[in-house]
């Protein structure tokens, strides 16, 4: 008798786990995707923010742009964080409710992509997915990764110093100026110690350096060492060193932004190897 009730008793927990691992496992049918077009497909980007200018990035030539608020070559990593948006399926579709309790109304801010708006509002605190409204409706989506929509455009400035088929003529330092002509570096003040290696190893430090990440710089700097580049072609791209501890920290007054690059490469980019 006592092993019947036991084995009965067995029986119902495991019947009680396995519509536990039921539930858990049990998926919501995924939505149609936020937007009718691949990732790839997509050319123009928005980014509005409430009391925020707009933020726009264009396609060209198979790169992506920021064109507004400023002209830059943007972070590519950083703009694939919202294409990423494009294709998202998400997970339930939400009837009924107040816009408003959902902050969509107004949306915290919307991405356009292309000509599709997506607007995004709070997080849900249970499983903390976030709310969007397209055409289609409102929908809760798993949250986004990044600052790559956030009202600071600096996340999106490319983390590049310069772009990869750029080619450099002339480095003008705080102590040194490096120059290029007919295929050969040479130094000012003259330096008997400076070699071709050590010249052509300066040049590709600049043109290979990649900020850890961006900050806004807010207003342009007026004071700090300054770096001239100019490129092939008379293009020039100005820098001001704001710190060398405890990273290296070089502002772009064009763009309103401070790229942090390691401590390390003080020493390759200020001075001769």
């Amino acid at each position: 008798m006592k092993r019947s009730r036991l084995n009965l008793a067995l029986f119902a927990v495991a019947l009680g786990l396995g519509a536990v691992v039921f539930v858990a496992n049990r998926k919501e049918p995924a939505g149609p995707p936020l937007t009718p077009f691949a990732a790839d497909a997509v050319t123009r980007i928005s980014l509005e923010h409430p009391n925020a200018p707009a933020i726009k990035l264009e396609k060209q030539n198979g790169r992506w742009q920021l064109v507004a608020p400023v002209i830059a070559e943007a972070d590519e990593f950083e703009v694939n964080a919202i294409l990423g948006l494009a294709g998202r399926e998400p997970r339930l579709k939400l009837e009924g409710g107040a816009l408003k309790d959902m902050d969509l109304a107004p949306p915290q801010y919307t991405v356009k992509l292309n000509d599709v708006a997506i607007e995004l509002g709070g997080v849900e605190p249970l499983e903390f997915r976030r709310y969007v409204k397209t055409e289609g409706g409102v929908w809760l989506i798993e949250d986004l990764p990044g600052a790559a929509m956030d009202k600071d455009y600096a996340d999106l400035v490319s983390k590049n110093l310069f772009p990869p088929d750029a080619e450099i003529e002339r480095i003008e330092l705080p102590k040194l100026t490096l120059a290029k002509a007919d295929g050969k570096w040479t130094v000012t003040p003259a330096d008997p110690k400076a070699t071709a290696d050590s010249m052509q190893k300066l040049a590709d430090g600049w043109k290979g350096a990649r900020a850890m990440w961006n900050e806004s710089a807010g207003a342009a700097r007026a004071g700090g060492e300054r770096v001239k580049v100019t490129l092939k072609g008379g293009v020039t791209r100005e820098f001001v060193i704001v710190a060398r501890e405890p990273q290296l920290k070089v502002a772009r007054p064009d763009l309103g932004v401070n790229l942090v690059l390691s401590k390390a490469l003080a020493d390759e980019l200020l001075k001769l190897p």
